[in-house]
């Protein structure tokens, strides 16, 4: 440890030496020769390095770099070996040189087992002449694959443009990136107008713009696919159903959502069937419900001819009998009498019966256009006696609806029947007050309301009776409880319904519903 100690301390000590042109026998031309050869060389190791370092700073992803590295290390310390060997004809550094040595050595062996690791890696790569084959393959497969991927393309080109599918991409800014040629069948605008806008730019004042952007932002962020119908005006085939599908196209490298693929289904066909198989189930059910009604007012009809027939026919039978049994001559003209009494009855009742079932069967009567204000004007005039007699104050509205399509003479006939039985029972206390009104349902169906402030009927009591045929509640003279139930046959007999609210001294109001919209 001394000797290594003392070797650093006089590292720099050129005594006990003596320089080397005082060391055998140089010549000027043997010395110079010596010293010029040892700094050319010195100076060509330390370019050389320079010259490797550029290149190895230009060319970043040369292969085997620890190789170049410790190959110019080793480089370096030869050249500074040969420097000091030229210095030391005038300056005997011979222990700095042999420290150079023995660091130059050390390098030395350190490029000897790099090289040996690397060679056979080196040896591996391939030579200019193999790359350039290799290159010319791939480039040759490239050009096949690309022929191939083109042929590809052109026959997805062909089949999104021949699909009738409407078939649009949109990337990250809700930007058109693709439009198939079925956009043509909607619209003339040219499809090189899409690309590159979004759909505001496009259509910004369209009702389904909204919709439409906002599915597309939510695909993007949810990364599920979404789907919807809506109605829509178009260009080529005015109003149109559409059933839209939206799929995120997802990057496998980050997982994320690249773009999103819409395609719209025109569904128009189906759809419009579906409406006219809705509808049809509608008028199916009408045309059940209307059965229905006229079934049961035919059954309706058996119970009355059953009631009000039986009783006068029989009463007739046995009249008749008595005629012909009875010998007194007074008692035969009584009977007689009485025979005439029933066959007037009977008359009556079949004439009522008989106007039952034209009302019944006849829906199809002609309807035309008519004021409710002209209709009870006329009704007015009719009964100007009447009105004048009961001093009867007669008051409408018919502003929200002045008109009906309906048949002239139910409608006379339903307003007669409702003015005359407000006249008929009115209260003996109050001054007669009528009030006809008409409204509007959200549906657009039409409603009359006459109201007044006569007798009013007890409907806990007398209600489900109201509209039945010979059913009166007030001891009134002219009382056949035929108005009432004549007037619910004509309103339902044309799919309309009619209900009363009443109360006993207060009066009574009749609300009809027409089944008939405004005109």
């Amino acid at each position: 440890m001394q000797s290594i100690e003392d070797f650093f301390k006089t590292l720099f000590d050129t005594s006990g030496f003596m320089p080397r042109w005082m060391c055998g026998k140089w010549t000027e031309m043997h010395g110079w020769l010596y010293i010029i050869s040892n700094l050319a060389i010195w100076a060509a190791y330390f370019t050389i390095p320079f010259l490797i370092f550029s290149f190895i700073r230009k060319k970043k992803d040369l292969p085997f770099l620890n190789i170049f590295t410790w190959f110019n290390l080793f480089i370096i310390g030869c050249g500074i070996t040969h420097f000091t060997d030229a210095i030391m004809f005038w300056f005997p550094v011979y222990r700095l040189n042999a420290l150079f040595l023995f660091i130059t050595a050390i390098i030395s062996w350190i490029t000897v087992y790099v090289l040996i690791k690397n060679i056979p890696k080196a040896l591996e790569l391939k030579t200019p002449a193999q790359l350039k084959k290799i290159i010319e393959e791939q480039t040759l497969q490239l050009t096949k694959a690309n022929a191939a991927l083109q042929e590809s393309e052109l026959r997805f080109k062909a089949l999104v443009n021949n699909n009738p599918d409407i078939i649009t991409r949109f990337n990250k800014h809700l930007q058109y990136e693709f439009i198939n040629e079925s956009m043509q069948t909607l619209t003339s605008t040219s499809l090189d107008f899409y690309l590159g806008k979004t759909p505001y730019e496009v259509l910004p004042n369209h009702p389904h713009t909204h919709q439409f952007t906002e599915s597309i932002k939510k695909v993007f962020s949810t990364a599920t696919s979404l789907q919807y119908e809506i109605e829509s005006v178009t260009e080529k085939q005015g109003i149109a159903f559409f059933a839209v599908q939206m799929i995120p196209l997802i990057n496998q490298s980050n997982n994320e959502v690249e773009s999103v693929l819409t395609i719209t289904k025109n569904i128009s066909e189906s759809k419009n069937n579906e409406i006219k198989l809705i509808q049809t189930i509608e008028e199916l059910n009408q045309l059940t419900k209307r059965l229905e009604l006229k079934r049961k007012r035919l059954q309706d009809f058996s119970y009355m001819v059953s009631h009000n027939l039986r009783s006068p026919i029989a009463n007739l039978h046995a009249l008749t009998a008595l005629y012909k049994k009875e010998k007194n001559d007074g008692v035969k003209t009584f009977v007689m009498q009485k025979i005439f009494d029933v066959q007037a009855q009977l008359s009556t009742t079949v004439q009522e019966l008989t106007q039952v079932v034209n009302i019944t069967t006849n829906t199809d009567i002609e309807r035309t256009n008519l004021s409710f204000e002209d209709m009870l004007f006329h009704l007015i005039e009719s009964l100007y006696a009447q009105i004048t007699d009961a001093k009867a104050k007669i008051t409408y509205n018919f502003t929200s609806c002045p008109q009906v399509q309906y048949p002239k003479v139910y409608l006379e006939s339903i307003m007669l029947n409702l003015l005359t039985n407000a006249l008929k029972y009115a209260s003996p206390n109050r001054i007669p007050e009528i009030y006809f009104e008409t409204n509007i349902s959200e549906t657009g169906l039409i409603t009359l309301v006459c109201t007044d402030n006569g007798q009013g009927i007890d409907m806990i009591k007398h209600g489900n009776k109201l509209f039945s045929l010979h059913k009166t509640f007030h001891n009134h003279p002219d009382a056949r409880g035929v108005g009432l139930f004549i007037t619910r046959n004509q309103i339902e007999s044309l799919g309309g319904n009619i209900h009363a609210i009443s109360e006993v001294d207060k009066g009574t109001t009749f609300i009809i519903h027409f089944n008939e919209t405004t005109v």
